[in-house]
């Protein structure tokens, strides 16, 4: 990846986008023309030089803007079924291919290298929001498995409120730097001691959890200083869980910059990494020259709204 990296803006009265088809096919901003609220974490890794591989870091990458995670989030060792995956994925650190291009459209393609997974999206802003089809492939002469998690990254501030599905009234606890929800593997209860509420860059924490099997598709994050939320919208069909990243400061440690985000992901299986899910009998199997298709919509509201309108537009059926 080099330094001049182009990007490619969608527009409409509600909102803008922004896309950098070599950074992973990254959706880099996304604006509300209305109240001009920047809804994703913008990259603070400004010399990025990642050489696409099975040793590729997504720390090391722009670890911004929304992301997609094909065939594994977590790094996965030659245990795995099918072979070795990178951190994170292939699809985060490869050049995307601009198939089709229009003010309010943008069509890529990428090939993965750790599985023979042709991956397309076109993204398309609508009225107040913005919709992503996806459709993965086996190109390859055997069954394939993977995991999928989207990877969006808000950026956010002390107070902003995260709304998950009214259903979701426990999540696992797959991960917590300093075990203020409980140990691994506990079912935490939502929300609990308010843990929907946003904390200070400077709490130092840093939590992955993950709901049980979903019936209903819709989550959100509502910025509370400037009253407007966002609303993402997925099928549980082809998404059946929600993983939740809370990261207020505490990732990726070291000396350097910590990561401020909330990430609400859409997943096939509640498991970190491919090789999990494979153990539990909850990785997508597709044959030779199958494909899966789905679709996520980022919707925002109108700003000046309450947050306990926002909760009830979330949750509305």
């Amino acid at each position: 990846m080099g330094l001049h990296r182009k990007t490619i803006a969608l527009t409409n009265n509600s909102l803008s986008v922004s896309i950098v088809p070599e950074e992973g096919g990254r959706i880099s901003s996304l604006v509300s023309r209305i109240s001009e609220i920047e809804f994703l974490l913008q990259s603070t890794n400004e010399d990025l030089h990642l050489e696409p591989g099975y040793d590729a870091q997504f720390q090391d990458g722009a670890c911004a803007g929304i992301e997609e995670c094909l065939p594994t989030v977590g790094i996965c060792d030659n245990t795995t079924a099918g072979g070795p995956v990178p951190d994170h994925g292939d699809f985060w650190q490869l050049s995307w291919q601009v198939t089709a291009q229009s003010s309010a459209c943008l069509a890529l393609v990428a090939n993965g290298f750790s599985r023979p997974l042709l991956f397309q999206k076109t993204i398309s802003l609508q009225e107040s929001g913005l919709s992503i089809h996806y459709r993965v492939q086996n190109t390859g002469q055997r069954d394939t498995s993977f995991l999928y998690a989207c990877h969006p990254l808000f950026a956010i501030e002390p107070g902003d409120r995260v709304v998950l599905p009214s259903e979701a009234e426990t999540l696992q606890l797959a991960y917590s730097r300093t075990g203020r929800m409980g140990k691994l593997g506990d079912q935490v209860t939502w929300p609990g001691n308010e843990f929907n509420m946003v904390l200070p860059a400077e709490a130092g924490e840093a939590e992955m959890l993950y709901t049980g099997k979903l019936s209903t598709g819709r989550c959100g994050l509502f910025r509370s200083e400037r009253k407007q939320g966002l609303i993402l919208s997925f099928s549980p069909q082809a998404m059946p869980y929600l993983g939740l990243w809370l990261c207020y400061g505490g990732w990726p440690g070291g000396p350097g910059t910590q990561q401020y985000a909330v990430a609400l992901e859409p997943t096939t299986a509640p498991c970190g990494t491919l090789k999990q899910a494979q153990q539990k009998g909850l990785a997508f199997q597709l044959a030779p020259k199958e494909d899966f298709e789905w679709e996520l919509e980022f919707h925002l509201t109108p700003p000046g709204i309450t947050w306990e309108t926002f909760r009830e537009a979330v949750n509305q059926s």
